[in-house]
C-alpha cells in the first residue's frame, strides 16, 4: 500500500516527498542515466518527475527537464560538455506542486578525443624528384572545455600498393600545415589526418594527392630464361614500385646474337604479360636486354643476360 501522511505546511495542499533510490550514473564521456523509485508519501497522484541539471562552477547554468511517463523509471541526459562537473537532482510533482527534492548527486564527465580536422588543401611545392607535398588544415570546431591538440598524424599510403609502404609524420598541434618529402612519381595517394589530444586520436580527414608520372628509374627485375622446345622463353618481374614511376605501359625486350651475324630482334610486351618467346636457332649463343617504359618514357635496361646454346638442340 502507497505511504501517505507526509506533513504539510499550514495552509498548503500536500505535495510529494522525495523520490527514493536517486543514482545518476555516467554512461558515456557525455551522457548519464538517472533512476530513480516513487516518493514514500505520494500525497495524491503524482504527475511527473523533474530532474535538475547544474554545472557546479557556472550556477546559473542550470536545465529542468520533465518526465510524464510514469512507466519509466529512468532519463537519459547527453550532450553534455567534456571535462565538467554537474550535480543532478530531482522531485516529483501532483496537481498541488512541485515536491521536495533529492540530495544532489555529483557526476564529472570524461575528456573526449578532438573531431576530425578539415584538409584545407593538398598540393605539390615541388613535381620532380624529390618530389614534395604540402598539406594544410583547419580544426572543425573545439567542443567546450575539450583538452587541447597536442599533436596531429599525417599518412600517406599509395592506392592500389602491393607494398605495405606508408609515409607517416607526426606535426605538432600548434601547426596548421606541414611539408612531406619521399614521395614517389606516378602513384595516387591516399592521404589521412588525425588530431589527438589526451584522450585520443580523432577520426581520419581523408584526401588524395596525385603525383606526376615520369618514365621508370629502376630496370626490370630478375630476368631468367629457358629453352623448351626450341624456343627461347624470357620472363622478368616489373620494376620496385618505388622506381616505375606511373603504370607500365609496356616492355621492350631484345634479344641479339653473340656471333658475327649480330642479329637483333625486338618484342613490345603489354602488360599484365611479363615474358617473352623466340622462335629462333637455339644451338646458338645469344644475349638479353629488357626495359619498361610509363607514358612519359622508356626506362633503363636490365643487366645484359647471356644465354647459352642448348646442346641437345
Amino acid at each position: 500500500m502507497l505511504a501517505v501522511g507526509w506533513p504539510t505546511v499550514l495552509g498548503q495542499q500536500r505535495v510529494p516527498s522525495a523520490p527514493q533510490n536517486f543514482h545518476v550514473e555516467l554512461t558515456s564521456a557525455t551522457s548519464v542515466k538517472i533512476t530513480w523509485d516513487p516518493p514514500k508519501f505520494l500525497n495524491g497522484e503524482v504527475l511527473g518527475y523533474q530532474m535538475r541539471k547544474t554545472v557546479v562552477d557556472s550556477p546559473g547554468k542550470e536545465r529542468i527537464y520533465n518526465q510524464k511517463d510514469l512507466q519509466k523509471r529512468y532519463f537519459i541526459i547527453d550532450n553534455l560538455d567534456p571535462n565538467t562537473k554537474y550535480s543532478f537532482n530531482m522531485n516529483a510533482f501532483n496537481r498541488y506542486g512541485d515536491g521536495e527534492y533529492t540530495e544532489r548527486k555529483f557526476v564529472t564527465t570524461q575528456g573526449i578525443p578532438p573531431e576530425a580536422p578539415e584538409i584545407v588543401s593538398v598540393s605539390l611545392e615541388r613535381d620532380e624528384p624529390p618530389i614534395v607535398a604540402r598539406i594544410e588544415w583547419k580544426l572543425r570546431r573545439t567542443r567546450p572545455n575539450e583538452g587541447p591538440i597536442e599533436r596531429y598524424k599525417l599518412w600517406l599510403k599509395p592506392r592500389n600498393s602491393t607494398e605495405t609502404y606508408t609515409l607517416m609524420k607526426v606535426v605538432a598541434g600548434t601547426e596548421m600545415s606541414t611539408d612531406v618529402s619521399g614521395l614517389w612519381m606516378g602513384v595516387v595517394y591516399d592521404v589521412f589526418l588525425g588530431a589527438e589530444n589526451k584522450e585520443g586520436l580523432s577520426a581520419n580527414a581523408t584526401e588524395t594527392l596525385a603525383t606526376p608520372i615520369g618514365s621508370p628509374d629502376g630496370e626490370p627485375l630478375d630476368v631468367q630464361y629457358e629453352i623448351l622446345k626450341g624456343k627461347i622463353i624470357v620472363s622478368w618481374r616489373p620494376p620496385a614500385e618505388e622506381k616505375r614511376n606511373g603504370n607500365i605501359s609496356f616492355y621492350k625486350a631484345v634479344l641479339t646474337s653473340m656471333d658475327s651475324s649480330g642479329d637483333r630482334l625486338e618484342k613490345t610486351v603489354t602488360p599484365p604479360a611479363k615474358s617473352a618467346v623466340f622462335e629462333v636457332n637455339v644451338r646458338r649463343a645469344y644475349t638479353f636486354k629488357v626495359a619498361a617504359s610509363t607514358m612519359k618514357g622508356l626506362g633503363p635496361f636490365s643487366p645484359v643476360l647471356t644465354i647459352n646454346p642448348d646442346p641437345a638442340g
